[in-house]
């Protein structure tokens, strides 16, 4: 059992106008000296109001924020005392985390956020609690960026992309947001750092293209807005179908909102050899087909694919089914901090989940890709913990599934059970805070030198207090 060492309670930040799902007015952080135990879990969790969304986490993870989420750090500990800050964190009460920390913290952010937008138009996931997220999310990067002068000044802010509440606007608000995310992207900085650029063109010949019917799909729906398309994940390393459930392409268009128009609510699969749509997709055997939209240019592929969490990965253990992609070429040392940056990200969103998870999660019964994408994030935490700490390589699913078995963990798969579901949310929760704490134990240090940015702290609009609020 742990100990619960810290806890503060503060209003729950909302940006002003947007029509949250969710009305908590208040949230609070609860710190334990260790990982906490399932009974600590639930019974901190079964205690929360209707009013106060209640955030636990552990000593360790919250080291772990503050070198890579610093401005999640600082709205958890903001009331802490500052003696009890220096003893456990080595920082004091005024301290501002150095411009390269939040530029990396935002690179991630971004790249991971803006991430999941297309699945959710091509796919219909969408809901009132995701969408107005999403806009939250580009208000809260927005604000963090401008303070320290990463982003762009840009007009409408707070940007609340139409009336929300009517999920007729959802698909063009979605597609409005991507662009956003994309604007982002192209503007942050990225450091003195020069690298290589490995272009790679289509690999697959023109008898094993017919393995992938979805290449004709893209055409056939795209027309000559299809640039491209490169596919990742366990689909591209082999070909035995009882070792991947989906085909997770890249997609390189001219045109991302051209596109959004004419794959929306598809719900593309691959079945009996071709591509399905709309209620088929769900038939037994189907192969989801998940589609992630690029821009054309080139300069924008090199920026998301640096913002990556591994780019050697994609680099290497990817298939260019057609059109080219440009890689560049990351120092390992560069590829380990980016991992790590997108590892702690999966702490806080698997921490976020733990509480609709817990109350209600009969909201994941039928989807089972949402509970997937939650429970898959222990190798992925797995992955790049031993990068930085054993030897930086790729490694398959099943080696890290068996990596986790020698640690007494496990992936659960998907039941329509919502009992079911709530615990496996919180074994996810508690095995990958293990994991963190088995990470810290290595007292590693950071290394951002790769940024090339200032290593003085910056806080040029003199607002820092506000990211209380925005962690």
């Amino acid at each position: 059992m742990a100990n619960i060492l810290y806890e503060t309670i503060g209003r729950n930040y909302q940006v002003p106008g947007l029509p949250y799902e969710e009305k908590f007015e208040y949230v609070k952080p609860v710190v334990f000296d260790d990982v906490p135990t399932r009974k600590d879990v639930v019974d901190l969790l079964s205690t929360a109001d209707s009013k106060t969304l209640v955030n636990p986490w552990s000593l360790q993870v919250i080291r772990g924020f503050r070198d890579y989420l610093p401005t999640t750090f600082k709205r958890i500990t903001h009331k802490m005392p500052s003696d009890t800050l220096e003893e456990l964190f080595g920082v004091d009460a005024n301290w501002i985390p150095e411009s390269d920390r939040i530029l990396l913290q935002l690179q991630c952010e971004t790249e991971a956020k803006g991430a999941t937008l297309d699945a959710a138009i091509v796919h219909d996931r969408m809901s009132l609690g995701t969408v107005v997220n999403k806009a939250h999310t580009l208000n809260r990067l927005y604000m963090i960026g401008r303070l320290y002068g990463h982003l762009n000044e840009r007009p409408g802010y707070p940007f609340l992309f139409g009336d929300l509440s009517d999920k007729t606007t959802w698909h063009d608000a979605l597609s409005d947001m991507k662009l956003q995310f994309i604007d982002y992207i192209r503007e942050m900085p990225l450091g003195s750092t020069r690298y290589k650029i490995r272009t790679r063109k289509a690999d697959v010949g023109a008898d094993e293209i017919k393995d992938y019917p979805f290449i004709e799909w893209f055409k056939q729906k795209l027309g000559d807005n299809f640039m491209g398309a490169l596919l990742y994940g366990s689909a591209a390393r082999t070909k035995d179908p009882a070792l991947y459930s989906d085909f997770d392409n890249w997609v390189r268009v001219h045109d991302v909102q051209a596109a959004h128009k004419v794959l929306r609510g598809t719900c593309p699969a691959v079945l009996d050899g071709k591509v399905v749509e709309g209620d088929a997709s769900h038939a037994p055997g189907a192969k989801h087909l998940g589609v992630h939209l690029f821009p054309e240019d080139d300069e924008y592929l090199f920026r998301h694919i640096l913002f990556l969490h591994d780019s050697k990965e994609f680099r290497k253990h990817t298939r260019i089914l057609y059109g080219q992609f440009p890689f560049p070429v990351q120092p390992m040392e560069e590829i380990i901090e980016r991992g790590l940056s997108h590892a702690h990200l999966k702490l806080k969103t698997i921490a976020g989940s733990l509480n609709w998870g817990y109350s209600a999660p009969e909201k994941i019964v039928g989807s089972p890709n949402l509970f997937e994408f939650i429970a898959k994030n222990k190798r992925f935490f797995l992955q790049n913990m031993l990068n930085a700490i054993a030897t930086p390589q790729f490694r398959d699913k099943q080696v890290l599934d068996a990596l986790l078995r020698t640690r007494g963990m496990e992936v659960q798969k998907y039941r329509d059970d919502p009992d079911y579901i709530r615990e496996a949310l919180i074994s996810t929760f508690i095995d990958t805070f293990a994991l963190q704490k088995e990470f810290v134990a290595y007292s590693r240090t950071p290394k951002l030198d790769f940024l090339g940015h200032t290593s003085v702290a910056a806080d040029p609009a003199g607002h820092w207090d506000r990211l209380d609020d925005l962690g």
